[in-house]
């Protein structure tokens, strides 16, 4: 091989290099890294992409060339030549894919080994799915009662790991931004871990096809200063009252269960009383006044009680069926229930007479 032939390869190499870092260095195809883990992830990503595209450089170029330097010329109709193979080709392009694979095989451990690492001073919370809403549990004094919220906080730069469980069917536990996901299995505990280094708010996406609804399981994940993150967690501190005796029910108990998210209504529906700030379902301000006229001949109690028993029967305008679990009437006992619509027939407008303009009555269980 002379010496001009030699230069050209070694050009055309360092132009496959440069194209390769470039494309490896501009893709957008991963969001923003928000934790440590993520950004791990995302060089990994960037090195698969640069060799990638040198491969593909390389593939394509050299088609477009054997197209152009030997393609069949004008009246020529004799048969090519007799090849029956190079065993130094094929050694090659057997070779280097394999130190390839090999190379990607050892990274991708080593990221993913890093990612299950024990860290210390890791932060242990708890997450549950269920159709179609995530619900959040935190460490806290065990004298002291502490509600689930439907948004995650997180503290910023703190190694987190995330026990997951599933109440009925396998979800899928993914932040984007955070590079990490992982399977919620009934009946298992699973865990993930990460490190958020980024404060913003992002979401928490289902991405296992779980039911009709699945397209809206996304809560907020917020990534907050310590200072914050312990102020929230202190805020969803409450006494709960006494549990009614079997048979009876209260607007106090009512409001305790839908507040604690025990069944997740959080996730979905508005009420500020209780600072459930869901916007999948109708928001429940003033639903005490709007659910006797719901349906012609119907009282408010009914309706309620029939909307969380059989969610599909009443569709409220603008919203769409097969969203809310059809199960609530096996999960729910007698006494949550009812006190459940104890509570949210008790929400009613009232005019402010400072301004003359209805406003929310804010209630507290």
């Amino acid at each position: 091989m002379d010496t001009r032939t030699i230069r050209r390869l070694g050009l055309v190499a360092i132009g496959l290099l440069i194209a390769g870092l470039f494309v490896g260095a501009t893709n957008r195809f991963l969001p923003k890294p928000a934790s440590a883990e993520a950004q791990t992830v995302s060089a990994l990503f960037n090195f698969m992409i640069v060799i990638a595209t040198i491969i593909f450089l390389i593939v394509e170029g050299a088609l477009l060339y054997s197209i152009i330097r030997f393609r069949k010329k004008d009246g020529d109709e004799t048969d090519g030549p007799p090849i029956h193979g190079s065993a130094a080709i094929e050694l090659t392009w057997t070779a280097i894919p394999a130190v390839i694979v090999f190379g990607l095989s050892m990274y991708s451990y080593q990221v993913f080994a890093g990612m299950q690492e024990d860290k210390p001073n890791t932060l242990v919370l708890h997450v549950r799915g269920q159709q179609f809403v995530w619900s959040f549990d935190y460490p806290h004094d065990p004298n002291v009662k502490v509600l689930s919220s439907a948004e995650l906080h997180v503290p910023l730069n703190t190694p987190i790991r995330m026990e997951i469980e599933a109440a009925d069917v396998m979800h899928g536990f993914w932040v984007p931004e955070f590079g990490v996901k992982q399977d919620a299995i009934p009946g298992r505990v699973t865990e993930v871990r990460f490190t958020p280094t980024a404060a913003g708010q992002y979401q928490v996406v289902c991405y296992e096809l779980c039911g009709n609804g699945h397209g809206v399981m996304r809560n907020n994940v917020v990534v907050e200063d310590q200072v914050h993150y312990d102020a929230f967690v202190k805020s969803l501190e409450v006494h709960p009252p006494a549990k009614p005796a079997p048979g009876e029910h209260t607007a106090e108990w009512g409001g305790y269960v839908l507040q604690s998210n025990k069944y997740g209504c959080g996730g979905c529906h508005y009420l500020p009383a209780l600072n459930l700030a869901g916007q999948v379902g109708p928001s429940w301000v003033g639903l005490g006044d709007r659910a006797g006229a719901r349906v012609k001949g119907q009282d408010a109690r009914t309706y309620i009680l029939h909307s969380i028993i059989y969610p599909n029967e009443y569709i409220v305008s603008g919203y769409p069926a097969n969203v809310m679990p059809q199960n609530f009437g096996q999960q729910m006992d007698d006494t949550d229930l009812n006190s459940i619509v104890d509570y949210l027939l008790a929400q009613k407008n009232q005019t402010d007479t400072a301004t003359g303009q209805k406003t929310a009555q804010i209630s507290t269980p």
